[in-house]
């Protein structure tokens, strides 16, 4: 409802603009205001009117009815048809009403010697009309010399004219002299329509001054300028926009006159000023973007564009020719890339710190792993970008010591980025006297192999001292035995000992010569490693048959040695049990591991066996409980050559190969040897295979 209120005013308002040719405000609702005393007068005529012919009034006056009926017709006939100012005009008649009111001896309501205070009162509220609507203090003026002489008329006619010079009257009811108080109202409404009519025309002045001031600044000003006028339709929605004006400026820069364009409708005529660059309407209704450049391509130049309201309706569009300034962001673009490609060449990050340990400038590639952003370096000083408070300190005293002596100083620090930790060579030299460029490279690679270099020198040394060991190790291990089996094949030949006694003999000799074969084995297995040529031959495996293979030899050679047994533990007992590997490899892993176990332990149990943790995989173990393995160690226990125990004196025999060839064996075999272990306690050395089945060789024929 509001809405629809609202619409109907909008549209009464746009209605009297369109009709009278006025844009202002102030002058649309001083048409509207007359509009309304106007119709009030003919409603108040025609009530009159019906009430005089009905019988319902008490006073009938049927001729002042008519004559108010007449002044506020012509009234509004002449504000609608001729002017304003006729229709203001019109209502000086006002006074000829009263006559008939108050005046007439035949018309009257009232003795005209008792209603002259009714004259008065009828006439004195028509000022304020004239103040409001006239244009000028004539209009006040020739209405008071009306009213006064009907006043004048009405003293004649009631022949009071004796009292015309006397202030105060008492005519049936006491009151101020009429001419007085009639002059007084005058007065007041003229005083107050110079004030404002003075007031009006100094403003006027100002204004003439200030669009003439403000004409002149536009036909002088270096910018080009475009007047554009926002049109509205019915439901004050802009729908349009209107060219109307320019300045000289504008002419000069886009080749155009201002009668080409002026009161024209922008969709037409400003596409072929811009050639289609752009929606004139889009920018300034939708977007109203306040700031942009465009490229005229037929002219060949940029152009900045500021836009400002003047008022709700009225754009003010400013165009200024950057071409040049442009030319210069572009060289100075094409110049900084240049120097941007010069300094990607150089791995290095430039900073200028002033001597205060304030960051001024800095330039780093743009791959940089070190992600800076300015507002974190520039202005800040060089105890606040994340350097340790004794590392600040440093930098602070070579920048200083660089001024005054004019040195180059360098530092070397670590800096966390994006999770790691980065090394640079900070270079400080002298730029000023009140400034230093520092120069940080980027040496995190370089330090690095440094180190890696490092660690491959302590590995290599490492590994050489291991093979020296190795080496004294496998002569003492080969000589042992060799030592045995050639004294006592001499003892068997001599005849001084018993057959008994020989028959011993022999048994030295043949477990010598496996360990000796034993050691030559693992060496070879070594070579086969270390040349590649050691070839995986995956097949059928019966698992029971091996691990009771197994499980016999070392019973055999445990029969002497009364504090240790072997125990087998397999979780599958069927004999056919059997899976997919190479039975060599995997028969010779766990050969060692129940042989390193038994060399270990001084007493107790060796276990060995298989169970299934997962459905794929078949895992292996070994459990001693001999000496145990430091935490420390167990990583290292893998490790070619390597022993706890390096002398060539100690207590357990070996070459430190039985691990590693175990480790190696494992993998090939597709799983990876552990270890859990406790000094004291014993250890577990664990595997896991595929566990990988051939199909059945069956098939359901139907």
């Amino acid at each position: 409802m509001f809405e629809d209120c609202f619409y109907m005013l909008k549209s009464i308002s746009n209605s009297i603009a369109s009709h009278y040719h006025v844009e202002s405000r102030n002058d649309i609702v001083k048409i509207i205001g007359l509009h309304l005393f106007i119709i009030l007068g003919i409603l108040a005529g025609l009530v009159f009117f019906v009430a005089d012919l009905t019988g319902l009034s008490t006073d009938e006056c049927l001729p002042g009815d008519i004559a108010i009926l007449i002044i506020f017709g012509l009234a509004f006939y002449g504000l609608r048809n001729i002017r304003l100012s006729w229709a203001v005009n019109i209502i000086m008649l006002i006074p000829f009403v009263p006559y008939f009111f108050f005046i007439s001896k035949s018309q009257s309501i009232f003795p005209n010697y008792l209603s002259v205070q009714h004259t008065l009162w009828s006439l004195i509220p028509f000022f304020v009309f004239f103040l409001i609507f006239g244009d000028d203090k004539k209009s006040i003026s020739i209405y008071y010399l009306l009213s006064l002489l009907t006043l004048s008329l009405h003293i004649y006619m009631a022949e009071l004219t004796d009292l015309i010079f006397i202030l105060n009257w008492e005519v049936g009811a006491g009151y101020l002299n009429p001419f007085l108080t009639l002059t007084a109202f005058y007065l007041v409404t003229f005083l107050v329509a110079w004030y404002f009519t003075s007031l009006l025309n100094e403003l006027k002045s100002q204004k003439e001054n200030t669009e003439n001031l403000i004409n002149h600044t536009v036909r002088n000003l270096s910018q080009g300028m475009m007047l554009l006028e926002i049109a509205k339709d019915e439901f004050e929605t802009p729908s349009h926009l209107i060219v109307r004006k320019t300045n000289p400026a504008f002419e000069r820069l886009f080749r155009i006159t201002s009668r080409e364009i002026k009161d024209q409708i922008a969709d037409d005529v400003l596409p072929k000023v811009f050639r289609g660059t752009f929606d004139w309407n889009k920018h300034h209704l939708y977007t109203k973007k306040k700031h942009f450049t465009f490229y005229l391509d037929h002219l060949d130049r940029h152009y900045e564009v500021e836009t400002f309201k003047l008022t709700n309706n009225q754009v003010v569009i400013l165009f200024s020719d950057v071409s040049i300034k442009q030319k210069m962001i572009i060289d100075l673009e094409e110049s900084k890339h240049r120097f941007q490609v010069l300094l990607e060449a150089i791995p290095d990050i430039f900073f200028i710190i002033d001597r205060d340990g304030i960051y001024v400038d800095f330039v780093f590639k743009a791959s940089e792993s070190l992600k800076i952003k300015p507002e974190d370096i520039i202005g800040n000083s060089i105890f606040e970008v994340g350097f340790s408070e004794k590392m600040s300190s440093k930098i602070f005293q070579c920048i200083q010591q660089c001024i005054d002596s004019d040195s180059i100083e360098t530092i070397e620090y670590a800096l966390e980025v994006e999770s790691a930790t980065a090394m640079f060579e900070m270079r400080i030299a002298k730029l000023n006297d009140h400034s230093v460029i520092s120069l940080a490279r980027d040496i995190t690679k370089r330090k690095i192999t440094e180190m890696s270099l490092e660690e491959a020198k302590i590995k290599a040394e490492e590994s050489d001292r291991l093979k020296t060991a190795f080496l004294a190790n496998i002569s003492h291990e080969i000589r042992t035995p060799m030592n045995a089996i050639i004294g006592f094949s001499k003892m068997v030949g001599s005849p001084d000992f018993e057959d008994e006694e020989k028959s011993k003999f022999i048994e030295i000799i043949i477990a010598n010569g496996k360990l000796l074969l034993g050691l030559i084995n693992d060496m070879i297995s070594l070579s086969k490693i270390e040349s590649n040529t050691l070839v995986v031959r995956k097949a059928q495996c019966r698992l029971n048959e091996v691990m009771d293979s197994l499980y016999k030899e070392f019973s055999y050679e445990l029969e002497d040695k009364k504090n240790i047994r072997i125990k087998l533990n397999c979780e599958n007992t069927s004999p056919k049990f059997a899976f997919i590997t190479d039975q060599v490899l995997l028969s010779s892993i766990l050969q060692k591991l129940i042989d390193n176990g038994i060399k270990f332990s001084e007493q107790g149990v060796v276990e060995f066996g298989y169970r299934f943790n997962e459905p794929a995989w078949i895992e292996f173990y070994v459990k001693d409980s001999g000496i145990g393995i430091a935490e420390k160690d167990q990583e290292r226990i893998f490790e070619r050559f390597h022993q706890l125990d390096n002398r060539t004196i100690r207590d357990y025999e070996g070459t430190g190969l039985g691990l590693s060839l175990a480790q190696h064996y494992v993998r090939l075999l597709g799983g990876n040897l552990k270890v859990k272990s406790k000094i004291g306690k014993g250890s577990v050395f664990t595997f896991s295979l595929p566990f990988d089945r051939e199909e059945s060789p069956l098939k359901i024929v139907r």
